[in-house]
């Protein structure tokens, strides 16, 4: 056999190998990453009033939480938020919460511009400053600029009262 040949076969194979190798690897790693992720969607759906998830988003105000946001089987909005340490599930409609739009213009009129919000639960210390008219334990985080400067709010997403603000130095 004519050594053009030899190369002609053995690269594309070789090429191949090194090709089917890269996907297994890339497969076994990009999946391995979603699985604390699915396992937390699944516990939502088996303990919580959500059939079907429209959404996902990660809390860090109060320890590592998974929030959902979903629907049940009549079309009602909930929120669910999944605590891994707990290996637990609380869950609220979002009827029983002010929307995000009205806290974004309450902030407004105390001259604070929102950049960017997330929804969550707290758990421990930071529970115990909630309202006594709060009973969800739902707060909005909501990123922002007052005067110029950034800033960090907590609002109870059951009244709509701030609850925290920290003012970051520049």
């Amino acid at each position: 056999m004519k050594t053009w040949k030899i190369w002609a076969i053995t690269v594309p194979i070789i090429l191949l190998m090194l090709c089917c190798a890269v996907i297994a690897w890339l497969w076994q790693n990009v999946s391995t990453n979603w699985a604390p992720e699915e396992q937390a969607a699944q516990y939502v759906l088996n303990h919580t009033p959500i059939d079907h998830i429209d959404s996902y988003q990660v809390f860090t105000a109060s320890g590592l939480e998974d929030v959902f946001l979903g629907t049940d089987t009549f079309g009602h909005k909930w929120y669910a938020f999944y605590i891994p340490a707990k290996h637990t599930a609380y869950s609220v409609g979002v009827d029983q919460l002010v929307s995000a739009k009205k806290v974004e213009q309450s902030l407004l009129q105390d001259n604070i511009h929102t950049d960017t919000y997330s929804i969550g639960y707290v758990t421990g210390e930071a529970s115990k400053a909630l309202s006594a008219e709060s009973s969800t334990n739902v707060v909005y985080e909501v990123r922002g600029r007052e005067n110029g400067k950034a800033i960090f709010v907590y609002v109870d997403a059951t009244s709509g009262h701030i609850l925290w603000r920290y003012q970051l130095s520049a």
